[in-house]
């Protein structure tokens, strides 16, 4: 039997855009790891697992993943934010879930990723 891993949410988070047109990684990045936490976080710039969520109203966003616990805390400090980042969050489907579990997992420069909370021998 694998580990057990924690609920997950998927955030829609607002994106700004870079002079050249494409998503201003730098700053979500920095805005994610002042919402939630610097690395408890996954986030793609493409909706690759779900479609973005009618909810949004057309404003251009980005998936995130993060465990529940840590997203209910972004979710209350971005509540204090005018306009605020997170415009929507749901609950992922088991397919969803075991897709971003995948995608976290996939062999990258650094090895391999996991939510920094879930530690070594998660």
């Amino acid at each position: 039997m694998g580990p057990v891993e924690a609920p997950l949410r998927c955030l829609a988070v607002h994106v700004g855009f870079a002079p050249t047109g494409e998503i201003d990684c730098l700053e979500l990045e920095a805005c994610l790891d002042e919402l939630a936490g610097r690395g408890q976080w996954l986030s793609s710039t493409d909706w690759m697992f779900a479609e973005p969520p009618a909810e949004v109203g057309g404003w251009a966003t980005v998936p995130v993943a993060i465990p529940e616990a840590i997203a209910a805390l972004a979710i209350r400090v971005d509540a204090a934010n005018d306009p605020p980042r997170i415009l929507h969050d749901y609950v992922p489907s088991p397919v969803e879930v075991q897709k971003w579990l995948a995608f976290r997992d996939a062999p990258n420069s650094q090895g391999q990723g996991r939510f920094p909370c879930e530690g070594l021998n998660a």
